[in-house]
């Protein structure tokens, strides 16, 4: 029988932190959720292995390493409002429930987002609003966002999602070009005048999230 709180314990300090993830706000909600919660029955016994894990088909929970180095990399602070593009069983938002004031969580699958708010109901998670819609919608009724998070690769970050972040905000993902051996992880931010910008962080490898694969056009 699987001993999961040894087993997360065993990830945070022998995956996550041993790859330059040191907040420890971030290594503690790592932590304190379940992310077994948060997988197929048949795949609970292997919910804290190095790598992403599929929860239903062309979705999966990404790798912790990659997934911890993005919350990491976001800052996530006390007073922040996330909105959670692609939170699928919904580990993602409850790891930003434990960092940030409000979580809005938005997922186009509605069985996905179904078991996502039992287990968020569960776990006695109550700053977690979810949402079901497109990712590249986001959820503008709610904007703008502090922060922004986007849970798999996409061939180029929306524009409708950029301009939900709050001046002073920051949006982090993962953009896999056509032309890309591996995908970029990126912060884009927003100054108080409006101004964005983006800055790589490091190279990730995540599947695309449906939808937002690179269009493949003709060649001559």
């Amino acid at each position: 029988m699987t001993d999961f709180t040894a087993a997360r314990i065993n990830m945070v300090d022998s995956q996550i932190h041993t790859m330059g993830v040191v907040s420890e706000p971030v290594l503690e909600a790592f932590r304190t959720v379940r992310r077994e919660d948060f997988v197929p029955d048949a795949r609970r016994a292997i919910a804290y292995c190095d790598e992403d894990l599929p929860v239903s088909p062309g979705r999966c929970l990404m790798e912790p390493v990659t997934h911890a180095r993005l919350v990491q990399a976001a800052l996530p602070v006390a007073g922040d409002t996330v909105l959670d593009v692609g939170t699928a069983t919904g580990y993602s938002a409850a790891i930003f429930s434990k960092l940030a004031d409000r979580v809005v969580a938005v997922e186009p699958d509605p069985k996905l987002l179904t078991k996502a708010e039992a287990i968020w109901l569960q776990l006695g998670l109550r700053n977690v609003t979810p949402h079901s819609g497109p990712f590249a919608a986001g959820y503008a009724a709610s904007a703008p966002y502090s922060l922004i998070f986007i849970n798999g690769s996409m061939a180029e970050i929306p524009p409708s999602l950029i301009e939900q972040i709050a001046p002073g905000g920051r949006l982090v993902g993962i953009v896999k070009g056509a032309q890309d051996k591996i995908g970029r992880a990126v912060i884009v931010t927003k100054a108080e005048t409006g101004t964005v910008g983006e800055r790589v962080l490091f190279d990730a490898a995540v599947p695309y999230l449906p939808g937002h694969q690179p269009r493949i056009g003709f060649v001559f």
